[in-house]
């Protein structure tokens, strides 16, 4: 299965450094520039971007910004199932990262504190718009199967494993997209959520029987309705 794109992706953007870890909403969004030199730059490590964006260097903080947008914005998909709603939270996302790239201590890989701020700025998407995940709107209706193998009723069934895991409460959800998804480790999973790792086992255990239980109604449900 292939995940849609964001349609900002091909672009080349410039989201310039903050002075303060405490700059509001309205003075990040400002801070927004679209530039046309990303492609063109040398990638670089990550470690020296960081040190070098935090140290106020606006060009690295673009870099590091554009070659981690692809998952930002995947992760917020996997999170919402919605295209426009997974662009916003990708760029709360990369606001949150702009205001707190100095809080990035370097103790463990950059990704991994990534996945965390994104997750982060979901939930806090939901929470200021005051909606639900869950809400009456068309889910996944942008994954796309690459296998010719699968037909429409199989292509069916797998959307319906994608709602199932988004109707998840958020800790099984969020631990689902990282471990199943994300492809981690049930200890990587747990330093990411700040738990315990037997928390991140029993999780995964409880979220495939909410799966299960969930696709067997389903399954009802269109047996029922012909």
């Amino acid at each position: 299965m292939l995940m849609p794109t964001p349609r900002t992706a091909g672009h080349n953007y410039n989201l310039l450094i903050l002075r303060g870890k405490n700059s509001t909403k309205e003075e990040a969004s400002s801070c927004v520039k679209w530039t046309g030199k990303g492609r063109d730059m040398v990638q670089r490590d990550d470690d020296e971007l960081i040190s070098e964006a935090q140290a106020g260097n606006r060009e690295a903080f673009a870099m590091l910004v554009e070659k981690h947008y692809g998952l930002m914005f995947k992760v917020a998909w996997q999170w919402c199932g919605v295209r426009e709603d997974a662009e916003d939270i990708a760029q709360e996302a990369s606001i949150k990262l702009a205001n707190n790239i100095r809080s990035f201590l370097f103790e463990s890989a950059f990704t991994t504190w990534l996945y965390r701020l994104v997750i982060n700025a979901a939930k806090d998407y939901y929470k200021s718009k005051n909606l639900r995940q869950s809400r009456e709107l068309p889910l996944f209706e942008d994954a796309v199967f690459i296998s010719e193998e699968l037909n429409p009723e199989q292509k069916l069934a797998h959307k319906d494993t994608l709602k199932a895991i988004n109707a998840l409460p958020e800790q099984m959800k969020e631990t689902v997209i990282l471990v199943c998804w994300q492809g981690m480790t049930h200890k990587e999973a747990a330093d990411i959520l700040e738990c315990e790792e037997g928390t991140v086992s029993w999780r995964i255990h409880e979220a495939r029987k909410k799966i299960a239980e969930s696709l067997e109604i389903e399954k009802k449900k269109k047996v029922q309705h012909g």
